[in-house]
């Protein structure tokens, strides 16, 4: 970006190096007598801006250009000789004075006035006004092939950052030039970008309407052959709430997703944290959910093109779940219902009634207790089965998001064979694939839903 910057710079000392050496080879190269004198051996700009100081990105670019004109006029057409720039002076400046202000009305600047002081360190003051309208605000929008308020969200800051770049570099520029100024904004917006590593997996194209309110619109594709998000997978989890209670989180969340869907993996991975934050926050106010006072937690994870986002929602008031499961390669109670209702006394436990049903015995065994979770990763839970009489306890240990292990004992001997002990498998967010034991004489898989 430097380069280009020296590139449009160097255009406008070009305009002015070309006018300033036809009149100045009026003048005859410096002779050896001249060489022996008083030497000029650097020239010194300063630039009043008169009506105030233009941005950064413009002055410097004045800066530079006259700077370069003078060196050539001065130290190479003049031979830097103090005695000749002092016999010439007076042509010398109005030469200058006459270069300077054809090339600077064109940019809509005025210069109103040129002192040169010859010396061993030569200074030459100029005066500058702005003329016409100068550019007051930048405003920046970016486009994307799926423009969607998750989108809008994690690239605010960027937008707002690129926008005060611009304003702070370029502000106050006279947009008389509309060419000279587009070609600014665009090179400023690029080296801004370029600076942003989430940015540099995109193609920008920078579309802009050089006003004193500019507009810049951002287009930005992926640069052919960049990685790209292929796919993407959600996972959502609860243990407090029912799956038909998350229908609508789901399909908030899904269609999110979509619109990472073709973006530079790069991109994807520099926001993370922003679209997880996006995610957490705007879920939580689903209408169908503010009874429960829901929190939301994502984390977001990149493996090759493809996405996958794990998505927990649990509420800070109750606990509901329930879950129908048939058994295989087993003889008696193959097939049974579990559902629980809990309320939180703290954020970390809750009291509990739980209720498994058999239906091919019809029997139902009502259970109550108190129980401990430590966020999403695990709980444990202790109460007293009315129907077997005797104390239980559960334990889950979320391993993976897509796999848990877990625990049920009683605590009487003589139901060491209702203990069950195993590994589940949770696909399509609903399904769940067991393998359980009870470590005695008994082996066998499920095939679960959870509602």
């Amino acid at each position: 970006m430097r380069a280009l910057a020296v590139t449009y710079a160097g255009k406008l000392a070009l305009a002015f190096i070309a006018a300033t050496a036809a009149l100045f080879s009026l003048y005859s190269p410096a002779t050896a007598q001249d060489a022996q004198r008083d030497t000029i051996t650097s020239v010194e700009l300063e630039i009043d801006w008169a009506d105030g100081k233009p941005g950064e990105g413009i002055a410097a670019e004045v800066n530079e250009a006259i700077q370069r004109t003078l060196q050539l006029a001065i130290m190479e057409q003049l031979g830097a000789s103090i005695p000749r720039l002092e016999a010439n002076k007076e042509q010398i400046t109005s030469t200058l004075l006459n270069v300077f202000d054809l090339v600077l009305d064109k940019r809509g600047m005025k210069l109103t006035d040129i002192a040169i002081t010859p010396a061993e360190n030569t200074l030459v003051r100029l005066a500058i006004s702005l003329i016409g309208d100068k550019l007051e605000s930048v405003s920046v929008d970016f486009r994307f092939p799926s423009d969607t308020p998750l989108l809008g969200a994690v690239t605010a800051s960027d937008r707002d950052a690129i926008s005060a770049a611009l304003e702070a570099k370029l502000g106050g520029a006279p947009v008389s030039d509309l060419s000279w100024v587009e070609k600014l904004i665009v090179r400023e917006v690029l080296a801004e970008l370029a600076a942003r590593n989430e940015y540099v997996g995109f193609d920008p194209l920078v579309l802009t309407i050089p006003d004193a309110q500019a507009k810049v619109i951002i287009t930005l594709l992926p640069r052919f052959g960049e990685a790209v998000v292929e796919r993407y997978f959600v996972k959502l989890r609860s243990g407090t709430m029912l799956n038909l209670q998350l229908s609508d989180v789901g399909s908030f969340v899904g269609a999110n997703m979509e619109s990472l869907r073709g973006l530079p993996v790069g991109f994807v991975k520099g926001k993370n944290s922003l679209i997880c934050g996006y995610l957490e926050k705007e879920t939580v106010f689903a209408p169908d959910l503010a009874i429960a006072s829901p929190v939301a937690t994502a984390e977001l994870y990149i493996a090759g093109a493809d996405a996958s986002l794990v998505f927990t929602v649990e509420s800070q008031k109750f606990r509901l779940s329930a879950s129908g499961r048939v058994d295989f390669n087993r003889p008696t109670d193959n097939a049974r219902l579990d559902f629980s209702a809990g309320l939180r006394v703290l954020p970390t436990a809750d009291v509990w009634a739980h209720g498994t049903f058999y239906p091919g015995e019809f029997e139902l065994r009502p259970q109550a207790g108190i129980g401990y979770r430590n966020r999403d990763r695990a709980f444990a839970e202790f109460g007293y089965d009315f129907k077997m009489n005797s104390a239980i306890a559960r334990a889950q240990l979320n391993v993976l998001p897509d796999f848990y292990l877990s625990a049920e004992a009683y605590a009487e001997d003589k139901l060491k064979d209702e203990n069950e002990y195993g590994i589940t498998y949770i696909f399509r967010n609903i399904y769940e694939l067991k393998v359980i034991t009870d470590f005695r004489d008994e082996i066998f898989a499920s095939l679960g839903v959870r509602l």
